[in-house]
């Protein structure tokens, strides 16, 4: 069934697509240290009570935002899994996808670290959040890799939790750290662990 939109949900959802690329920005541009419930009302060419409209304070702003910033990942990642590839193939996607997203914008990230801590804990507690979307979506893969004899019998919804969340560490590491290896060649070698193992 398909919900139609009317013209002032239009207009409030690019709004707030705009307020949100705002807080990006500023975020980018000048650290978190200079952004401003002010400073996002200007930048988005709103009045500054405007925003009030949508975000009720600076920490529901920053949270918003940082979820924005996971939007692009997260809708490539559901292509990634709806496509007709092997579950393996849709693994080493997901890992370069995700190396990649953080290599592009590693500095907005870096900025937003403890933000994405408070996020995470509000995902994490809330099971209808995109975390848990993505790993039923990863649960189903493993399945999928178990019936067609790819992958060994395992608990599927707790593996998936165990391969997000490394994945996530990993992720993290590329935001605090230079990391000398490309996003694919990580995504190779890590994956490579994951499906062989360290032992001989």
């Amino acid at each position: 069934m398909t919900i139609k939109i009317t013209r002032k949900q239009k207009a409030e959802q690019k709004t707030r697509h705009s307020i949100l690329e705002s807080g990006v920005s500023i975020i980018q541009t000048h650290g978190l240290e200079n952004f401003t419930m002010h400073k996002v009302a200007n930048q988005t060419g709103i009045a500054k009570g405007t925003l009030y409209l949508y975000f009720k304070n600076k920490n529901e702003l920053l949270l918003s935002v940082a979820g924005h910033c996971f939007e692009p990942l997260s809708r490539n990642i559901r292509k990634v899994f709806a496509s007709d590839i092997n579950p393996l193939d849709k693994l080493e996607k997901y890992i370069h996808l995700s190396f990649t997203h953080i290599e592009q914008n590693k500095a907005v990230y870096y900025e937003l670290q403890l933000t994405f801590i408070t996020l995470i804990e509000k995902d994490i507690n809330d099971k209808t959040s995109t975390y848990w979307e993505m790993i039923n979506i990863f649960a189903r893969t493993f399945e999928d890799g178990i019936s067609k004899k790819l992958l060994r019998p395992m608990d599927a919804n707790r593996t998936a939790i165990f391969f997000i969340d490394s994945i996530d560490g990993a992720m993290t590491r590329r935001i605090v750290s230079t990391v000398g290896n490309s996003a694919e060649d990580d995504a190779h070698e890590l994956l490579n662990i994951y499906l062989h193992g360290l032992a001989l």
